[in-house]
């Protein structure tokens, strides 16, 4: 039996897993998603392609994990800054402010990175699924602020975000671009009401 650097076989492979994931994310944020293949990973891993395969069956199946992985960060960290908050108008806010905080520090990048790769349909599927998970609380502050068409609503939201999100990875001043955002929002939706 080969030597495993965990407790038990779950762990090391749990902890290799997550190192094929650390690799893969690191070649996409410096290099973009076409450089993460299974060859440059078994490389910078330091192990065999055969090994790297043991674990995904395709470059597109580890830049979905990363994806998926990123995706989970940034909507528990939504979730985690808008809970709590009993005002709706306050709670969005709050996910304006927070979703643009996570762009102008630099964390999406690792997203937009893999915004060009070419992923399998189910694995398309779960991302497109968590990419509207994040979303969530903007839809449920505008329920609570009780508009006539809190998913129409929640589309210019999200458009709105998007659009500062371009602006700021542009280079644009974060904070000018964050505060411009919350105050469109905001009057939107105060005029909707």
């Amino acid at each position: 039996m080969p030597k495993i650097a965990a407790a038990s076989v779950a762990e090391h492979r749990e902890m290799r897993r997550d190192a094929l994931v650390n690799v893969a994310a690191d070649l996409m944020r410096h290099e973009g998603s076409s450089a993460v293949t299974m060859a440059a990973i078994a490389e910078r891993a330091g192990l065999s392609r055969t090994a790297v395969y043991e674990y995904y069956r395709s470059a597109a199946d580890l830049i979905a994990d990363v994806i998926v992985d990123e995706l989970t960060v940034w909507a528990d960290h939504l979730d985690e800054c808008c809970a709590n908050i009993d005002d709706p108008r306050l709670r969005l806010e709050t996910w304006i402010r927070s979703a643009l905080a996570y762009v102008a520090d630099g964390r999406h990048a690792l997203v937009r990175a893999a915004g060009d790769a070419t992923l399998p349909p189910v694995r398309r599927a779960q991302v497109a699924a968590l990419h509207r998970d994040l979303a969530r609380p903007v839809h449920e502050a505008l329920r609570d602020l009780a508009l006539p068409f809190p998913e129409r609503y929640a589309g210019y939201v999200w458009g709105i975000v998007e659009s500062a999100t371009r602006r700021i990875e542009a280079g644009l001043p974060g904070d000018d671009e964050v505060d411009a955002a919350v105050a469109f929002a905001l009057g939107g939706i105060d005029l909707a009401r």
